[in-house]
């Protein structure tokens, strides 16, 4: 193999061999061991020889007006690909990647955030974005969130509305953003793994929709999305939580002051609702026989609330008939409003139901969360043999979730036949 060269302040160029493949040098010629840099040596000096055939052909002035005369460089001045640089360029390259970022053409945070929300409000249901904005308000704070909100203020929550969260990053643009930022802001507000997932998507939507839309130009062209980098924060946090007889009855006694607090709890364990959902019943939803219609509120409003699953039907078990019997029994409104209302009649609101939960588990010393009941009502079900995929309907889930968290509650056939003689 051989290749060519030109020797340093003249203008001839020569033919040179390789060593024989499994030497040291790549190529004696460019004096490396380098394939990837030989090869681009090469083609630079393919290039020179072809630029020496051209040396005569003028250029025309409109396209020397073009560049400025400082970068024009006359063959004599032209660098060979041999010659090293020296120790003052490699100096001044070190300082120059020292030196702050031009971020004339970087995109702002607030540019990114006004984009991520309008897209926000277009794609999601409105108890989603809720979601989504109230974990920007952790990271940068309420002001900015708040002035930014794209929301009608009247559709705000009362309770974040006065609330005043300090930013933990006060950057102004988005390359100040980096991993080890995200992973100092986990660590400091002691999220779990969900939470921790849930922020990893909203940062990468973010960034994606500034890199797709242009308003970010990343500074390391290979990494552009930096969430990218960071852990998938997949798992669980810890077994779930399952509650026994005995502490079933104690939570209903702890609650038991508060008919609709209780009327709240007593569908979440015996029907597996999640919270915003009981939260959008009315009492023409529900039924002592047959089942229990999800639906999407047909005529929104600042008091609707949006289902994350859409619609679905749920079972009424007989544990469950006598609760809602009474419930309706006991119930002075019409049958279009909602069973869960604010003292304005309106539907009551997560944080209000949640609070007078919290706040009667705490007297009773009972420390478990709402979220286990949802965990007792699916392992009590698989304990019953129900169909994992019915389970998945009644529950709004995918039977890929249920088996994440509760496959250690599934007994083998056997066993079962043989516990229930």
């Amino acid at each position: 193999m051989a290749s060519y060269y030109r020797r340093p302040n003249t203008k001839h160029f020569s033919l040179a061999c390789y060593p024989c493949p499994g030497s040291k040098l790549v190529r004696a010629s460019l004096g490396t061991d380098d394939p990837v840099l030989a090869e681009k040596m090469t083609r630079k000096v393919e290039i020179l020889c072809e630029l020496e055939k051209l040396a005569d052909v003028p250029i025309p002035e409109k396209l020397l007006a073009a560049f400025s005369l400082s970068s024009i460089r006359s063959d004599c001045e032209r660098p060979t690909p041999l010659e090293p640089s020296p120790p003052q360029a490699v100096a001044a390259v070190a300082v120059a990647a020292q030196a702050p970022m031009d971020t004339s053409e970087s995109g702002t945070v607030r540019e990114a955030l006004v984009a991520y929300m309008v897209r926000s409000l277009v794609c999601n249901v409105p108890q989603a974005q809720a979601d989504k904005i109230s974990r920007l308000r952790q990271f940068f704070g309420s002001d900015l969130i708040n002035s930014l909100d794209p929301r009608p203020p009247e559709n705000l929550k009362h309770a974040r509305k006065g609330k005043v969260i300090p930013p933990v990053f006060e950057g102004k643009y988005l390359y100040e953003i980096t991993e080890l930022v995200i992973l100092k802001f986990l660590i400091k507000k002691k999220y779990g793994l969900s939470s921790k997932r849930h922020f990893r998507e909203l940062f990468h939507a973010i960034f994606e929709g500034a890199l797709k839309s242009g308003i970010y130009k990343p500074p390391n062209p290979y990494c552009a999305n930096p969430v990218d980098d960071l852990p998938g924060f997949t798992g669980r946090d810890k077994p779930v939580t399952v509650l026994t007889v005995a502490e079933v009855v104690a939570q209903y006694a702890a609650v038991s002051a508060e008919p609709l607090v209780l009327f709240g709890c007593q569908l979440r364990l015996e029907a597996g609702f999640r919270l915003h959902e009981i939260l959008a019943l009315r009492p023409c939803d529900l039924a002592t026989e047959g089942k229990i219609r999800l639906i999407l509120p047909q005529n929104p409003n600042p008091s609707g609330t949006g289902l994350k699953t859409g619609e679905r039907t749920i079972t009424v078990r007989h544990e469950l008939r006598p609760i809602i019997r009474q419930y309706l029994e006991s119930y002075e409104g019409d049958y279009v409003s909602w069973c869960f209302q604010s003292p304005t009649g309106l539907r009551m609101a997560t944080d209000a139901f949640g609070e007078s939960l919290r706040t009667m588990n705490r007297a009773a010393n009972l420390t478990w969360t709402s979220q286990d009941y949802r965990h007792t009502f699916a392992t009590r079900r698989i304990s019953e043999g129900w169909n994992l995929k019915t389970l998945a309907q009644e529950m709004g889930t995918s039977v890929a979730m249920l088996m994440i968290h509760y496959a250690g509650y599934i007994e083998p056939p056997i066993h079962a036949a043989q516990s229930s003689m």
